[in-house]
């Protein structure tokens, strides 16, 4: 009873970071798209959107297997192991940040000032420690140093568009808040670390380290890039239906968001057992996430025109055609986020993570592009779908794979 008990504790705290940032998500959306109108709204989703593969070069794989590989380390090692990872992504974030400008500048030209904002505010929490606060299985200091202050942000932002009416003040609120987050974790970290930190600013060793991420990288980036291409390619081909796939966008991001809590205690249950139990542990995620995605997927399915309709004041006509994908989009992706995320950074298939990604972008990107010249909106949310099984597919065999030729090793193992 114990320890299902403190499972069940450390999820629930979990889930107050995610569920308090997803209520007032979903209370800033319909305020935002009457003050600024579906087509700005549809434009800041854009960005919003971007910044997802655009960070991956900021987060540079930290964001993807740092959690795990936090999890893996003796609490002393730790703090080092952020500071060295703050300083990397910190001069990333300075040279991903112009480029992001650029290229969404140049699909938005008539709101440069938007996109300016916008791209710094929505980068900003890749530099953040949500995945070390993850990673160390710290809940608290999840909620209080990461997503509260972020959370605080949107919350007060709202309170700016009812004042102002206007999108830029709404997202440099969010830029500020944003920042606060990144510098009171990392005072956090640094301050209650049990040794002395060593701080390299050196530009050649920040630059060094990121080789160690290579595989993590490849993978966010492969799938940051299908993810957001949907949104850069409608902004590009049809504007006008942006604003359509950008709800469906929110309402699969939001799934997601609340799916958060169980990805992030997978990530830190499964080493806990220590390597004797993490098989049985594995087979036991791999059972069970389906059901939970299954029914989150048919949720957004069956709900999603009304949730878009609410949300979005009757202005934006999102219907069954929309929602059905993205619901089995989201059963994927949330099947895949622990196959890959927790399951095979454990075994160490990192290589076999980037793969997947890569059959998910080699099989989605195409059929996106097809679908957006062709029927919008609605093939384009197909086409995501499509890549995303595509994934699914791909890492359950590689899991099973794994998880056999670990059997055999055990079972070869000589008797102590």
């Amino acid at each position: 009873m114990g320890p299902r008990f403190a499972m069940v504790k450390r999820l629930m705290s979990f889930a107050l970071t995610t569920g308090l940032s997803t209520v007032v998500g979903l209370v800033a959306v319909p305020i935002i798209i009457a003050g600024a109108g579906p087509e700005l709204w549809g434009i800041q989703a854009a960005v919003q959107t971007a910044a997802t593969l655009f960070g991956v070069f900021v987060a540079f794989g930290w964001g993807t297997t740092g959690a795990a590989e936090i999890a893996g380390l003796t609490p002393d090692r730790r703090p080092q192991e952020y500071l060295n990872s703050l300083v990397s992504r910190a001069y990333l974030l300075v040279l991903v940040y112009p480029v992001m400008v650029v290229v969404m500048g140049a699909l938005n030209p008539q709101h440069l000032v938007l996109v300016a904002v916008g791209s710094a505010a929505f980068l900003m929490p890749f530099v953040g420690a949500s995945w070390y606060f993850i990673g160390e299985a710290r809940p608290a200091r999840l909620f209080w140093l990461d997503g509260f202050p972020q959370t605080l942000g949107i919350a007060v932002s709202v309170g700016v568009m009812l004042l102002s009416r206007d999108l830029v003040a709404v997202l440099a609120t969010q830029l500020i808040f944003n920042a606060c987050a990144v510098v009171a974790s990392a005072r956090h970290i640094i301050r209650t670390s049990a040794k002395g930190l060593h701080v390299d600013l050196g530009v050649r060793e920040a630059f060094r380290r990121l080789r160690h991420q290579r595989h993590a990288v490849a993978t966010s980036a492969t799938a940051g890039l299908y993810v957001s291409m949907p949104l850069l390619i409608l902004n590009a081909v049809t504007p006008s239906t942006l604003s359509l796939y950008a709800m469906g966008d929110k309402l699969f991001r939001f799934g997601l968001t609340a799916f958060a809590p169980i990805l992030q205690l997978i990530q830190g249950w499964l080493p806990e057992g220590g390597p004797e139990n993490l098989r049985h542990r594995i087979i036991q995620a791999a059972r069970l996430t389906p059901v939970i995605a299954l029914a989150g997927g048919a949720a957004i399915a069956l709900l999603g025109p009304w949730a878009a309709s609410f949300l979005s004041a009757h202005r934006i006509d999102f219907g069954l055609s929309l929602s059905v994908p993205f619901g089995i989009a989201f059963s994927a992706v949330a099947i895949t986020q622990v196959i890959g995320l927790a399951c095979l950074v454990q075994l160490h298939a990192t290589r076999a993570l980037a793969r997947s990604t890569l059959v998910g972008a080699l099989c989605g990107l195409p059929l996106i592009v097809v679908g957006a010249v062709t029927t919008g909106s609605v093939g384009v949310a197909w086409a995501l779908a499509v890549s995303e099984l595509a994934v699914l597919v791909y890492q359950y065999g590689a899991m099973a794979r794994r998880l056999r030729d670990r059997l055999s090793q055990l079972q070869a193992a000589p008797p102590r």
